[in-house]
């Protein structure tokens, strides 16, 4: 265990800059956890970034499918080309941005009740602060201020 002064000589190297890039780049390394979040969002609860259903499928599509679409069911975005697996979170300078590499989105986007499908739920915010954000700087300060 160090000493008052050997702790206070660590901490005076912690600018808030260097913090800063270091949280930044460690949340960098979970884009695409952050980016799995979404997916379970629309896919398994198809539901928009504020709870709000995505949109349900009509008794046309039922028909279409041969039965294996239900009508009023949700939409799940399953079977829309590359819409979920091209989904993506990228962190930059100002934010963390979601969105999908599909060709097709504006096409998908238009189909639906909501826009607001790209995110995190609170819920989900919370989760990866709790579970991966949290535990890093945890650890991050005991490394650098011992």
């Amino acid at each position: 265990m160090g000493t008052f002064l050997t702790s206070q000589k660590a901490a005076a190297k912690l600018t808030p800059a260097k913090v800063s890039k270091d949280v930044f780049n460690f949340i960098r390394t979970i884009e695409r956890e952050l980016a799995q979040y979404n997916k379970a969002r629309i896919f398994i609860d198809s539901e928009d970034v504020f709870g709000k259903a995505i949109g349900y499928y009509s008794p046309a599509t039922e028909e279409l499918t041969d039965g294996r679409k239900k009508a009023g069911d949700p939409y799940t975005l399953f079977e829309e080309g590359d819409f979920l697996g091209g989904l993506y979170a990228e962190v930059k300078e100002d934010g963390i941005y979601f969105d999908t590499s599909d060709s097709k989105k504006k096409e998908v986007l238009k189909n639906l009740l909501t826009q607001d499908i790209f995110g995190l739920h609170d819920a989900d915010l919370t989760k990866a602060i709790d579970e991966r954000i949290l535990p890093f700087l945890l650890s991050y300060y005991k490394q650098h201020l011992t």
